[in-house]
């Protein structure tokens, strides 16, 4: 019985050694450039993101700082992070985000049962009467804006440039649809591009930032065989937003 015993623990330690030895942590840096119009790009915000993955699950975090205050841009500093399982892509589970824009302070947690949405909290609480309606089954199958950035982040997710991403942000829903007509391969570049659609959660009778809609979206990778994340792209009138990767 104690050589059973002794048995079972030296299995335990080992079992737990290996779990620990297979987890993966990557941590990537990313910095957000606008631009007006003619003008040159301006470095505006910094994203400093940590992935870790445990056997099919994960855990994300992210940190989100302004760096510049430009007149165009509204300040946005906040951390979040999500828990989620990988099915095919990175599925969440549990979103949450603290940040603070305007000056004033905001929270958004988000689970998820399966394909639907089991819980919602928003501090504060939006006027539903000046945003253009939701149904329902407009929020099944959907996910977080930072999951559907880390999603893009590996063209595996993408399918060939041919999918759409449900969005839901806790007050906004919109597709991002990518389509494969619309894949350019040009200097070793694959170009996947977009059309986002606003769907419901939008005001009514105010204009939206410039992070809550885009006339199109790119998204670029080498054309190797990794097909690494070369960088990002959007437009909204007069403002593109880009982002790269800090190496």
């Amino acid at each position: 019985m104690l050589l059973t015993g002794r048995i079972f623990i030296i299995l335990s330690l080992f079992i737990s050694s290996t779990t620990l030895a297979d987890t993966f942590i990557e941590e990537r840096n990313f910095v957000v450039e606008a631009k007006l119009s003619i003008l040159p790009k301006i470095p505006v915000m910094s994203i400093d993101t940590t992935l870790e993955i445990q056997g099919d699950s994960y855990k994300y975090k992210f940190s989100i700082r302004t760096n510049n205050i430009v007149d165009f841009i509204n300040k946005v500093n906040g951390d979040g992070s999500i828990v989620g399982i990988i099915d095919n892509f990175y599925k969440p589970l549990h979103y949450k985000y603290r940040y603070t824009r305007k000056e004033k302070e905001k929270f958004v947690e988000i689970k998820y049962n399966d394909s639907y949405i089991s819980e919602l909290n928003l501090i504060p609480e939006p006027d539903i009467n000046k945003l253009t309606k939701i149904e329902e089954d407009m929020l099944i199958n959907t996910i977080d804006p930072s999951s559907f950035f880390l999603n893009i982040l590996n063209y595996d997710n993408l399918n060939d440039c041919e999918k759409t991403f449900r969005i839901f942000d806790g007050k906004r829903r919109y597709d991002v649809s990518f389509t494969k007509a619309e894949k350019i391969i040009s200097n070793n570049l694959i170009y996947c591009k977009a059309n986002q659609i606003k769907l419901g959660g939008y005001k009514i009778d105010e204009d939206e930032d410039v992070f809550a809609s885009s006339d199109y979206i790119k998204v670029i990778y080498n054309n190797n065989d990794k097909k690494e994340f070369y960088g990002y792209e959007a437009n909204n009138g007069a403002i593109t937003l880009f982002i790269n990767e800090v190496k």
